[in-house]
């Protein structure tokens, strides 16, 4: 059987009652921690210029967060999901290269919008069985637990689709033949690369985004009785085939299906900035509160990284046309901050810091070195010279926030907090709270309307935004 048709079974098959607590709390978490990282950037370079033309295409029963935008579901997806993806925000994995609640909450959501009579409870296993889906067709790629790492193609950007349709088609009540025609329908839209990482373009922000709305849209086109590829992912010309030359574990895709879930390892993020990062920035911001030094007091810093840290941030830090995006996906830069400031945070990635030229002096004194030593993923080594001639070294195998130095849930609630002030949204302190406390309990919400009216604020509130932007 191919693996399409079984993650179409567990999906339709799937029943809440049955899943362990902590994993149906996970989707609660995954949903807070993933709109607060959406409504910071609701006004982000990229998603200003989507919201923008989507508005002039039509209108729909969906709305865009913040904005009010009243959008078709696959439209109001990715405009929402770029949103969450924008400031590098958003969720991570202990384990995997993968943001999945980026692609799943604001997929589910924009159909709870469009369909008022969902309750939390099948949007919440919509979430947990499409991020089940995008996990373990990321885990059995064996090119990214190898030495090369991904061949080009960016992972969130490529097998989100599949998760999204799944849920989606899940939700709109499809059969276990409805649910593999729409993974089938996404595959045929599938796509992301890493170029734009390397360019440091704005589509970065958008690539998981553009495959949600594909999943999305494939559910509509599904139910409707369009059919698409059945073997999308281990047919001869299907997922594995063309993306990984049939290099993969087919075993990671069946193993505990049903009986353990990926949800259960999401992380999030303390920073954001790319997840390759977080290590460095831990190991040096632990060095820094233990020997109590600052800048002045320091000769030199050097990181040493396996060859993913190397590849995704270790480029020296040179801002372009959007320096945020080459400041968030830059260890250099992120270290700077970092030795200057003791953090890194949203008011970090605003031009007056990512020009700033101490800034990029301390940057282009900071190199990122590849030691083929650290295997580990997400491994890196901070080695701080001082000038009394100590040398502090400090390595961390994973981020701050992953499953095994999780985020409590009253950082979480902090985090939104943070991002909702920052973004200058338009919901009061006091409403941003209770929104936290719906999305913690979305499990169990009668009606998604609560939660979905909340993200849209007043006229008066957007206008007074608006006005002061």
């Amino acid at each position: 059987m191919d693996a399409t048709r079984l993650f179409a079974e567990f999906t339709h098959d799937l029943k809440i009652e049955d899943l362990p607590a902590a994993t149906v709390e996970a989707s609660g978490r995954m949903a807070l921690d993933t709109v607060g990282a959406a409504i910071a950037a609701w006004n982000a370079p990229g998603v200003r210029e989507l919201r923008s033309i989507l508005s002039q295409w039509g209108e729909g029963p969906s709305r865009v967060w913040i904005g009010g935008e009243r959008l078709s579901p696959p439209a109001a997806t990715l405009v929402n999901s770029s949103m969450a993806h924008a400031l590098e925000y958003d969720d991570l994995h202990s384990e995997l290269p993968i943001h999945s609640g980026v692609a799943m909450v604001p997929a589910v959501l924009a159909v709870a919008d469009a369909r008022p009579e969902l309750r939390g409870a099948d949007v919440a296993a919509a979430i947990i069985a499409g991020t089940e889906v995008i996990c373990r067709l990321a885990r059995a790629t064996n090119s990214y637990f190898g030495d090369a790492g991904f061949r080009g193609w960016n992972p969130s950007s490529v097998v989100a689709g599949f998760g999204t349709a799944a849920a989606t088609a899940r939700l709109l009540g499809l059969d276990a033949d409805g649910i593999e025609r729409a993974m089938g329908l996404s595959y045929a839209q599938a796509s992301g690369n890493q170029q734009c990482i390397e360019d440091g373009g704005l589509v970065k922000r958008m690539q998981p985004a553009m495959v949600a709305e594909a999943g999305v849209r494939a559910a509509w086109l599904a139910q409707a009785g369009v059919t698409g590829a059945i073997n999308a992912i281990e047919g001869r010309n299907g997922f594995f085939s063309v993306y990984e030359s049939g290099d993969y574990d087919a075993a990671k895709l069946r193993d505990g299906l049903g009986s353990q879930f990926e949800i259960d390892g999401a992380g999030f993020k303390r920073y954001p900035i790319c997840g390759m990062s977080h290590p460095a920035v831990d190991a040096l911001r632990e060095l820094m509160a233990e020997h109590e030094f600052g800048p002045d007091d320091v000769a030199s810093v050097e990181v040493y990284g396996s060859k993913f840290v190397k590849d995704m941030v270790g480029r020296a830090y040179q801002p372009g046309d959007n320096p945020e995006v080459d400041a968030q996906f830059s260890l250099s830069y992120c270290l700077a901050t970092v030795l200057l400031t003791g953090n890194i945070g949203l008011t970090d990635l605003q031009p007056e810091h990512t020009l700033s030229q101490e800034r990029r002096t301390w940057a282009d004194r900071i190199p990122i070195h590849f030691e083929e030593e650290l295997k580990g993923k997400w491994t890196a080594r901070v080695e701080v010279k001082r000038r009394d001639g100590k040398l502090l070294t400090r390595t961390r195998k994973k981020a701050g926030g992953q499953s095994d130095t999780p985020l409590s849930t009253d950082e979480l609630i902090t985090k939104f907090e943070d991002a909702n002030s920052n973004g200058s949204t338009g919901i009061s302190a006091g409403d941003a709270r209770k929104l936290c406390d719906l999305l913690l309990d979305l499990p169990r919400l009668p009606s998604l309307a609560p939660v979905c009216d909340a993200l849209v604020p007043s006229d008066a509130a957007r206008g007074a935004v608006r006005r002061a932007g």
